[in-house]
């Protein structure tokens, strides 16, 4: 009886756990399954946790890289050239896992673009949004969590290069994007307008600007089937096509035999803190106006408007203000890190530079002591040439002055002996007169 109990007791919890399996699989829509599963793999990372991770057989591959920045009425709208792209930049959002690597989150609101933005006078980056990141009609984008994008997940370009259909091209290298990244303001502009999301990120005329180039509105052409993706180009190109599905058309029609790929290692992200993917479809039912200039504020107050715009606020009333403090506290989280990462970069520079210095000190004193040495050495020299020329003329002039006394006395005997030659011969002549 006890082993029938138990054999009950362990189908249910098989039944249970596969039923919260299949429930939660069949939320990732088969649409999304069919589509990306020729790109990359499905796997579970968390228990009912089921996200994308794509084949990548580029090294420092990133997402929001290839392809080319397009502005059109909803934005900045992001042209991928990947082919899994139309899907997984428009739709979720992304995360790099230092054992996974990039991860793909499944969300189903649509957006020209899921990326933040960063931007001084001369470059202009942006970044895959976070899954802590989460779109409310009435406050725009809020962070469920306090995340900070590292400045290596960043791709920068001058303003110049920015909507060049070759963008990828142009990115600064990774060695100096720290310094890039330290000296840039941080920005998201997302808003809800005419029952759609909008990127509007950097604005236009300022890029416009700054890059010195005039700044074409392309047409968003929004279709419901891949197969209407066809690109004609990149340079001739004057409308964009994007996929835009309701949430409806991108949960139904799961797959019961979907291949999940199931892992022991869970991710380092807060599986608690991510809401994407859990709420309500923003889309609704737009609302003809003709005034084409209608602000969030007309938008919030419309009460003919059927929207779940209070479901949402529910979720995140709470949270906002919370989020907004924690947006400030990492802007000056980067501050600091910034100034830290300068001043040791001063310290270090002035380290270097004293050292030089005291090297230079170093070499110039040891030239100084070995040129002394040889000027010392060549007065030595110097000294004994001379006192050999003048021990040399000092045995010149005792020599000759020997040569002049021997015919000094020369001279003398000659004239003594004339003397007394002389003598002689006076004795003799007075003898002879005698």
């Amino acid at each position: 009886m006890k082993r029938i109990i138990i054999l009950a007791v362990v189908f249910f919890t098989a039944l249970t756990f596969n039923a919260e399996a299949k429930k939660h699989h069949n939320g990732i829509g088969g649409y999304f399954y069919s589509q990306l599963a020729p790109f990359g793999t499905w796997i579970e990372i968390d228990y009912g946790v089921v996200v994308w991770r794509p084949t990548i057989i580029r090294v420092n591959w990133m997402p929001y890289q290839i392809g080319s920045w397009v502005w059109t009425s909803d934005g900045w709208y992001w042209d991928t050239y990947e082919p899994f792209g139309f899907i997984t930049y428009h739709y979720g959002r992304w995360y790099y896992d230092d054992y996974y690597g990039w991860l793909w989150y499944p969300d189903y609101e649509w957006a020209p673009a899921w990326v933040e933005w960063r931007y001084d006078n001369d470059y202009i980056g942006w970044a895959p949004l976070h899954p802590y990141a989460v779109f409310s009609i009435s406050v725009g984008i809020v962070f469920t969590s306090t995340y900070y994008t590292p400045y290596y997940h960043w791709n920068y370009v001058t303003y110049v290069n920015f909507c060049d259909p070759y963008v990828y091209n142009y990115y600064v290298a990774p060695r100096y994007k720290y310094r890039i990244h330290g000296k840039t303001k941080y920005r998201n502009d997302f808003v809800y307008y005419n029952g759609r999301i909008q990127n509007k990120g950097i604005e236009v005329n300022y890029i416009s600007v700054r890059s010195g180039q005039k700044i074409k509105q392309h047409a968003l052409i929004r279709v419901s089937d891949s197969k209407e993706l066809k690109r004609d180009g990149v340079d001739n190109k004057n409308e964009i096509r994007t996929l835009d599905l309701k949430r409806d058309d991108l949960v139904r029609n799961d797959l019961s035999r979907m291949e999940i790929k199931r892992e022991n290692r869970k991710t380092s992200v807060d599986i608690e803190k991510v809401k994407i993917g859990k709420r309500e479809n923003l889309t609704t039912k737009t609302k003809d106006d003709k005034s084409k200039q209608r602000t969030n504020n007309v938008l919030k107050n419309d009460n003919k408007r059927v929207d779940t715009k209070t479901v949402v606020d529910k979720i995140f009333e709470q949270n906002s203000s919370k989020n907004n403090r924690n947006i400030d506290k990492n802007e000056n989280t980067i501050n600091v890190k910034v100034d830290e990462k300068k001043q040791n970069k001063e310290i270090v520079t002035r380290n270097e530079t004293q050292m030089k210095q005291q090297v230079k000190t170093n070499s110039n004193e040891t030239t100084n002591i070995t040129r002394k040495k040889q000027e010392e050495t060549v007065q030595i020299k110097q000294e004994k040439q001379k006192e050999t020329s003048r021990q040399k003329n000092e045995q010149v002039n005792v020599k000759q002055q020997s040569n002049n006394n021997n015919q000094k006395n020369q001279s003398n005997d000659f004239q003594k002996s004339d003397n007394r030659n002389k003598s002689n011969n006076d004795i003799s002549s007075d003898r002879k007169r005698r």
